[in-house]
């Protein structure tokens, strides 16, 4: 009853501020020096799937409701929100998830802090794409970028300090991002699941080339650490090596991302070393956007955490059309092969709408 309550309590004010929204408002606002600008919008989605061997065969689904607000405090300071509300299709179960809370502070181009819970910007899909499914072209996520709670391999959320900006001395070309924070909590050491479990904290660099003569191009990379408690007495050292290179205008896109996700066991001979990506193609023409995806994910079982979460291999054949402004209809073939299995044919239809 609770939870409905604050959905509600959302929603009325959504309704009551909402402005239209860009997709860099989407990710990360700009101050403009009016304490009264407020943008609101909710994100959310129909879904309907159906696949072979699957228990059931096919169904419709809610996605998620996303509820994503920004405020400027000042010309300096912002407040950027989101927050997911799903329902259960089998017994009307709400839950609400604070995906993000960011306060940043602009100092200037080269300089913005956030702090509070932001999306880490491993690669390049995870700091561009967030909850409202409507910027996303496909159907879904890319398996390496699967939220946590939907078997995810990544620290897609972490709690801690964000700092980004352009390379002084660049002409804008470089820019950077560098994180601190709590890391991805694996295993339950403790009652309290609020603070980090270990003195240890996650580091992240990232470092973008968008030469502004090739308008839409972005080539980057980033590192993340960050050691993970197994127990008591000993932990595992995480690495993450993401590589990427997009091309994205208003009528062309073409992304591909490379990561490798390593685990070493301390007093452990040996390293896992587990590897995924995908490539993505679309192209405009009119208000249609025909795209396929080419999605990979390869885990060694024996590793720590992530072992039992399977490979997986994927292509995504599929259509996008937009028949009004804020509203998109995506339809898609997939064939799925996990751990190395044959293949499986399913469809996926989703309805994406912004208000």
């Amino acid at each position: 009853m609770c939870r409905a309550l604050v959905a509600a309590a959302l929603i009325t004010l959504v309704a009551a501020r909402s402005d239209a929204q860009t997709a860099e408002q989407h990710q990360d606002p700009v101050p403009s020096g009016r304490s009264s600008d407020l943008v609101a919008h909710v994100f959310g989605s129909v879904d309907w799937f159906g696949a072979q061997h699957s228990n059931p065969p096919n169904s419709f689904a809610l996605g998620q409701l996303a509820l994503f607000v920004t405020a400027s405090i000042n010309d300096r300071v912002s407040v950027l929100a989101e927050v997911v509300i799903e329902a259960s299709a089998a017994d009307t179960e709400v839950t609400v998830d604070l995906e993000r809370l960011q306060l940043t502070y602009r100092v200037n181009d080269f300089l913005n802090i956030s702090a509070g819970r932001y999306h880490t910007g491993i690669g390049f899909y995870n700091a561009a794409f967030h909850h409202g499914s409507y910027f996303e072209t496909a159907v879904g996520r890319p398996r390496i970028f699967k939220f946590e709670d939907e078997g995810g391999v990544l620290p897609i959320h972490e709690v801690g300090v964000s700092v980004r900006g352009k390379v002084p001395k660049t002409e804008s070309t470089l820019h950077y991002v560098a994180e601190v924070g709590n890391g991805r909590r694996w295993a339950n050491l403790e009652d309290n699941t609020v603070i980090d479990q270990n003195q240890a904290k996650s580091t992240n660099l990232g470092l973008a080339f968008r030469p502004p003569e090739w308008r839409g191009v972005e080539v980057g990379g980033s590192f993340y650490r960050d050691d993970i408690p197994l127990g008591l007495n000993t932990s595992v050292n995480h690495h993450i090596l993401a590589l990427y290179g997009v091309y994205r205008t208003p009528s062309t896109e073409l992304m591909a991302e490379w990561l490798q996700l390593s685990f070493h066991e301390a007093g452990v001979l040996g390293t896992f070393d587990n590897r995924g990506g995908y490539v993505q193609v679309s192209q405009a023409f009119g208000k249609v956007r025909p795209y396929y995806r080419y999605d990979r994910l390869d885990i060694d079982p024996n590793t720590p955490f992530i072992g039992e979460y399977g490979s997986s291999l994927k292509h995504e054949i599929g259509v996008r059309f937009d028949p009004a402004a804020w509203v998109g209809i995506k339809t898609q073939y997939e064939r799925l092969s996990e751990n190395g299995g044959p293949g499986g044919n399913g469809a996926h239809v989703q309805l994406v709408f912004v208000f």
